[in-house]
């Protein structure tokens, strides 16, 4: 009898930390979890808290506002295109393999913190990062003015098609912008790729949107393209000086 018992008890408390485990992976991460420490801007500090006044508590409970196909008419669109001579699966790799620390760091972005739904955890700045997945909400800062300004911004990869080559991010909910990013690669004739980035975008302000998204924008991704174009080449040229090596 009171062996029979001791198995019920092991057995009572092996189910309990099961569950318990279960609960604590699906457990959504809180809002006020975050360290503020290791975030350098103030405005994507005040971004990510001031979530909490419209009522949201996890991070599992942002949303997307893209780009609405009834109403397109509101709407604007910018689109820019850069050729690189690389092959469109290196610029692929770069293009979704980012180093925060590089592609997304420049003069005017900067890379603040990520959220993955996926696994439900926080990145900060210089913590690993294996790359693109739907699902991660990225924050960060713009320097406007030459810094003068300083703007916060959140993004959802909402698609990732390396089939077709695309990647698109949406705005979230309660910011400035709504409307859905897209970068896609295609490649050329001669081997190399086209890079094309095209916004469908809308702002809740007027004068930001017809002069000051599309000034700003037309800038950043100059300044994006230019990374991911240099690095891509780059890769290239290193292939061909070990060719020579051996030749």
């Amino acid at each position: 009898m009171a062996r029979q018992l001791l198995r019920i008890l092991l057995l009572s408390t092996i189910i309990f930390h099961w569950l318990s485990g279960i609960s604590a992976v699906y457990e959504p991460i809180s809002i006020d979890s975050v360290d503020y420490h290791r975030i350098s801007f103030k405005k994507v500090r005040k971004l990510i808290s001031g979530q909490k006044q419209f009522g949201l508590k996890t991070f599992d409970e942002i949303h997307t506002v893209c780009y609405n196909t009834l109403d397109s008419n509101n709407y604007r669109t910018f689109k820019k295109s850069q050729l690189i001579q690389q092959n469109i699966n290196v610029v692929w790799d770069n293009l979704t393999h980012q180093s925060r620390s590089s592609e997304f760091d420049g003069r005017i972005v900067t890379f603040g913190m990520l959220y993955s739904k996926k696994y439900n955890n926080i990145l900060y700045n210089n913590e690993s990062f294996a790359g693109l997945e739907e699902g991660q909400v990225l924050f960060f800062n713009l320097r406007v003015l030459s810094g003068i300004k300083n703007l916060a911004v959140a993004l959802e990869v909402t698609k990732m098609d390396p089939e077709s080559k695309v990647v698109e991010y949406c705005y979230v909910e309660h910011g400035d912008t709504k409307g859905t990013q897209r970068f896609s690669l295609k490649p050329t004739t001669e081997g190399f790729t086209e890079i094309t980035q095209f916004t469908r975008y809308k702002c809740s302000s007027k004068l930001r949107g017809r002069r000051l998204y599309y000034f700003f924008h037309d800038r950043i991704v100059k300044e994006f393209f230019n990374k991911i174009k240099s690095k891509s080449e780059a890769m290239k040229n290193a292939s061909l000086e070990i060719s020579d090596i051996y030749y």
